[in-house]
């Protein structure tokens, strides 16, 4: 039998939506308050109970409003995408039920950040990103990191104003599918603010930091009354259906002073069925003036080496090297990238932050805000690399994840180990009761 090219086809059945088909641009306001500080203030989203929720459509949007104690102070929000860094936790909860926790969320969007989009990117983002600058008026090309990374504050007298636009990463935003809202208990997103300490250099502390017209915004697409039905009838024999999904768990511990030519093991109380790929950063040590979230320092020296350790295998089965840059790298983007499409993953880490071997990045080098050290190292972990099936990454089998470190050269200070681990997520939702369970 012949079979027709796609090109000619053209008795090929295409979807389409019902006429009682409606969308509408959601915006959703805090329900706990309109100003909010720094500090651990919780901000509480509450979603509506109806429709479908477009889940690539959640954007998170609001001003940090300030104000200098000292004419002529610069003060600075770090990171690359400073409309986050001040995000210390982002958390699910549905039924009032917590079925998911991020915490130094800002940390973790400077990190995709800077492993997700392209130079061209984060330039063209300033305003939602919040990358820029306040005091001068232009910003260097895309090909630097000046205007892509951090944000210095207005430092004349008089409220200074920087406004955002981030999309939120989280459990449901991160949906392979629509996520249905009116057949679910209520859907709460809560954000908690972050020590002002953690996330800014200050000449002088403010006479004013806060976040205010905050608004989570997001996409409903109501199909009609006729579509309950049809999606009752795709319920399992108990009443449940499936939504695939993806989050993050965030893991940091502080290490002593390691001498040269040492192995370390370090763990991590992380028990995951379903582990896609997992990034170590190293910070707060040397001269660094980024802090321990906003600088990702090589503490393995030029000749050391990082083997993650998951179920009693190790990934990847040859340690990586610092000796090889380009094979760090090249572990790294296929942690989150496409790992059969190299060219075609995004990435705006340049040689001058990444490379282990010059002096900046070793524990007595020195990291500046405009180029901060970008030193990421990462193994992707997945059995198939594809996000089109369940569950498809290697589980931990209820033991800790471990990070082993093999030292080249001394840090003298203590560092701040943070694991980031991009695991699989299976939101079962019950039609009858409207209960939903998570399977992580």
């Amino acid at each position: 039998m012949a079979f027709l090219p796609k090109e000619v086809e053209y008795n090929r059945p295409h979807a389409s939506v019902s006429p009682d088909t409606t969308s509408l641009n959601v915006i959703v306001r805090p329900s706990n308050g309109q100003v909010f500080g720094e500090g651990g203030d919780v901000i509480n989203f509450d979603l509506p109970s109806r429709a479908f929720m477009n889940p690539g459509s959640l954007v998170l949007r609001g001003v940090i409003r300030t104000e200098v104690a000292v004419a002529n102070n610069v003060n600075v929000i770090l990171g690359a995408a400073p409309g986050a860094a001040w995000i210390q936790r982002v958390e699910t909860q549905i039924s009032g039920q917590t079925v998911e926790s991020i915490n130094s969320y800002g940390q973790l969007y400077n990190l995709l950040a800077c492993t997700k989009l392209g130079f061209s990117e984060r330039f063209a983002m300033q305003t939602e990103l919040a990358t820029g600058d306040a005091v001068t008026t232009a910003n260097a090309e895309p090909t630097a990191s000046t205007g892509i990374a951090s944000y210095s504050l207005k430092k004349t007298a008089g409220n200074g104003l920087v406004p955002f636009a981030i999309p939120l990463g989280s459990l449901l935003a991160n949906c392979t599918n629509y996520v249905p809202l009116g057949m679910m208990g209520g859907v709460r997103i809560s954000i908690t603010t972050d020590q002002l300490a953690n996330f800014t250099i200050l000449a002088a502390t403010p006479a004013l930091f806060q976040i205010e017209s905050l608004e989570l915004a997001f996409d409903m697409v109501d199909f009609g009354r006729s579509m309950d039905a049809v999606v009752g009838s795709m319920a399992d024999s108990e009443g449940n259906i499936n939504l695939k999904s993806s989050s993050w768990n965030v893991s940091a511990q502080t290490l002593g002073a390691l001498s040269a030519g040492t192995t370390q093991e370090n763990i991590y109380n992380v028990r995951l069925s379903s582990i896609k790929s997992l990034i170590l950063q190293a910070g707060g040590i040397g001269n660094q003036v980024n802090k321990g979230k906003f600088d990702a320092m090589a503490i393995q020296g030029p000749g050391g080496s990082t083997q993650f350790v998951v179920a009693s295998q190790v990934y990847p089965q040859t340690p990586i090297s610092e000796l090889n840059q380009a094979t760090v790298m090249s572990e790294l983007r296929q942690s989150l990238g496409e790992a059969h499409d190299l060219l075609g993953s995004k990435m705006s880490i340049q040689n001058l932050t990444f490379d282990a071997n010059l002096a900046r990045n070793l524990s007595t080098g020195t990291s500046t805000i405009l180029l901060p050290s970008t030193h990421f190292v990462g193994v992707n972990t997945e059995k198939i690399s594809t996000n089109q099936l369940m569950m498809s990454g290697i589980s931990s089998q209820l033991s800790p994840i471990s990070v082993r470190l093999n030292n080249s050269a001394a840090v003298a200070t203590g560092s701040l180990l943070t694991l980031f681990v991009l695991y699989d997520a299976i939101l079962s939702i019950n039609l009858p009761t409207r209960q939903v369970q998570t399977r992580v």
